[in-house]
């Protein structure tokens, strides 16, 4: 019948035959008429023994006065604890549960000690809300109380079930500060989990990468790391105008030593090389190894003399080393080829870089060995024919690339990655064999 009333009231109003104001009545009327009727108070104190089981905590120095109100309480299925002294309830909020405070002291008592503030001190929980029974105050008295940090007064002559609402909303209040509580302390445990995994992937990544560029025997960097390495710094050395220098080197008769020792010998020959190698360089430059025997050294914004001196000392080094192996005497030399940019013109790129240096060292195993050949050492007859040659190899590997079956063509061949190969298909046509 409201929503018929409520309906043809509206269009009355659209037609211009009611006035706002009646229709404003009617809506209300209605809505008061979908609240249902009024609850008794026998129905308010069953519904507050479905709540959870609040623990209140009511502080009253005249406790034989205020059983009315506690046993109100306590049948609205709710724990009561009652305490006359303010230090024991400070005693008690901090060691125990406590989901809301009942203060029935005078005003001088309730507003001079800050019992609100103190007690929320001492708390654990969140928010502890604090409401305070006044049998009669003053307006002003009433602000005190608020202002010294009461959630709620109310007076001493309501009635238990009206008692019972109030604190019943203060707990709603409370409940939500629960919750929030419990959401933020569950994504605090959330992010600190987050940040574990995270630390744990950045130290496997961190583990991975190390292996990926690592050589597992002797502990430096590997071939293919060497050479990210390489033209990284050549990009560098380009870009600024330093000098960059790069010692290859190659232990000689080395299969000798594993024909004679056995390679468990010769792995450990091969490791304290790389000792040897780490310990004469400075902390800028970079060890690899590059081949079984054959080892590389990158020398950052080292030129010619700096490189000289450093493969001289090297030399010398593994010279005066004397590698005891399960009570063997193993003496074993290097050869060592060196290339510098920008004073050996013809190398232009790294993996130039890296060839000339490579000739070099072969000129060094076809002179005698245990010695250092530089690049600008070589006759003006030999660069030519190494260049000649390099570019030939970069040549027949582009052409092998591209008559290669399509589902293994490269969508995009680049000269540099063509030439990186070079050196390692020289390497393996057996130009080393027999050290």
């Amino acid at each position: 019948m409201a929503v018929r009333i409520v309906t043809f009231c509206w269009e009355s109003v659209a037609a211009g035959q009611l006035p706002p104001a009646w229709l404003h009545s009617i809506r209300l009327a209605f809505h008061v008429s979908q609240m249902g009727p009024a609850r008794s108070e026998d129905e308010i104190m069953q519904d507050s023994k479905k709540d959870r089981k609040w623990h209140i905590l009511w502080l009253s120095k005249e406790l034989s006065g205020d059983g009315r109100e506690a046993a109100a309480l306590c049948q609205a299925g709710w724990r009561v604890l009652r305490v006359s002294d303010p230090v024991e309830a400070f005693s008690t909020v901090e060691s125990q549960e406590i989901d809301l405070v009942v203060l029935h002291l005078p005003v001088d008592d309730a507003i001079d000690t800050a019992l609100p503030t103190v007690l929320r001190s001492v708390s654990s929980a969140e928010y502890l809300p604090v409401i305070i029974v006044a049998a009669s105050a003053t307006d002003r008295e009433r602000c005190q109380y608020l202002d010294s940090g009461a959630d709620d007064v109310i007076s001493g002559e309501i009635s238990p079930a009206e008692m019972i609402s109030r604190l019943r909303a203060l707990l709603r209040i409370k409940g939500l500060h629960d919750r929030l509580a419990a959401s933020r302390e569950a994504l605090a445990e959330s992010l600190n989990s987050e940040h574990r995994l995270l630390t744990k992937l950045r130290r496997d990544k961190a583990h991975l990468q190390l292996l990926c560029t690592t050589d597992p025997l002797t502990h430096v960097q590997n071939a293919r790391s060497f050479r990210d390495i390489l033209q990284h710094q050549f990009r560098i050395a380009r870009r600024y105008g330093h000098c960059l220098s790069l010692l290859t080197l190659d232990v000689d008769h080395f299969k000798v030593v594993n024909d004679t020792h056995g390679h468990p010998s010769g792995n450990y020959v091969l490791k304290e090389l790389a000792v040897i190698f780490k310990q004469s360089i400075r902390d800028s430059d970079v060890v690899a190894r590059t081949g079984g025997e054959e080892f590389s050294v990158i020398l950052v914004k080292a030129g010619r003399k700096e490189a000289a001196a450093l493969a001289e000392r090297i030399l010398k080094e593994v010279r005066q080393r004397q590698f005891i192996v399960y009570g063997c005497e193993i003496h074993v030399t290097v050869s060592i080829g060196s290339a510098t940019y920008p004073a050996d013109a013809d190398t232009t790129e790294p993996d130039m870089l890296e060839y000339f240096a490579d000739q070099a060292l072969l000129e060094a195993k076809e002179s005698g060995r245990d010695r250092v050949v530089a690049v600008h050492e070589l006759s003006r007859e030999a660069r030519r024919r190494i260049r000649r040659q390099y570019q030939e190899a970069r040549d027949s590997i582009v052409q092998m690339d591209v008559n290669s079956e399509p589902s293994l063509r490269p969508a995009h061949i680049d000269s540099t990655d063509a030439c990186a190969e070079i050196p390692a298909r020289r390497r393996a046509g057996g130009e080393f064999d027999g050290g």
